[in-house]
């Protein structure tokens, strides 16, 4: 992406942090080799996720770089819960083997009915979204999407979402106790702002992650 920061012809690994006060979580597995017993947040704010279960590294993945694979019922990384959620940003990709099945979130709540619920249809969004999360603006790999419409992608895709009002979550892997509602499949950035960023932000960020 043009708008990317750049360095040598590399993506700056510092960009989300300039948009620093309003970053609230940047869980980031690229350089990762294990799964430690937490995730270590480079946000700035200590918001470490502490993992249940046993997701696993998978080195070398993607150009080099390590993702998250989630692969069964109890798999997760939990964070504090963050209640103003306006914009995100994921590397990730569902394995095709639970295609169009279950209930998978791409953030999820520990204490109750999560924002970002869907159909258990492999689509993005459903009746059970919230409408600030379904209102909003959400984007595959640079182009808006239909939410309703979009299926996962089964290939590591930049997804972002800007809602249109406060949001909540405090985990990604399952909803509440509902370990049947697993994400399976990859995770190599999440990267939480409270914040609305603008059009051409948001795109920086999507052009650093596509690096």
């Amino acid at each position: 992406d043009t708008e990317a920061n750049t360095t040598s012809g590399r993506a700056d690994p510092y960009l989300p942090l300039e948009f620093s006060s309003s970053l609230a979580l940047w869980l980031d597995a690229s350089e990762l080799s294990t799964s430690g017993t937490s995730w270590a947040d480079k946000s700035g704010n200590g918001n470490s996720a502490a993992k249940t279960g046993s997701p696993t590294v998978l080195s070398n993945f993607q150009n080099g770089k390590s993702v998250m694979h989630y692969t069964g019922n109890g798999q997760r990384h939990t964070f504090n819960m963050i209640s103003d959620i306006r914009t995100v940003f994921w590397v990730i990709s569902q394995d095709s083997s639970v295609n169009g099945s279950g209930f998978r979130f791409v953030l999820n709540d520990t204490t109750k009915h999560p924002h970002w619920h869907n159909n258990r249809n492999g689509k993005f969004w459903g009746s059970h979204t919230a409408s600030q999360v379904k209102s909003g603006v959400t984007h595959l790999n640079g182009n808006v999407i239909n939410g309703e419409t979009t299926s996962y992608p089964n290939s590591l895709a930049i997804l972002s979402v800007k809602t249109t009002s406060n949001s909540d979550a405090d985990c990604f892997g399952y909803d509440r106790s509902s370990t049947g509602n697993q994400w399976i499949g990859k995770l190599g950035e999440l990267i939480i702002y409270n914040s609305a960023l603008s059009p051409s932000d948001i795109r920086k960020i999507e052009g650093y992650l596509a690096h």
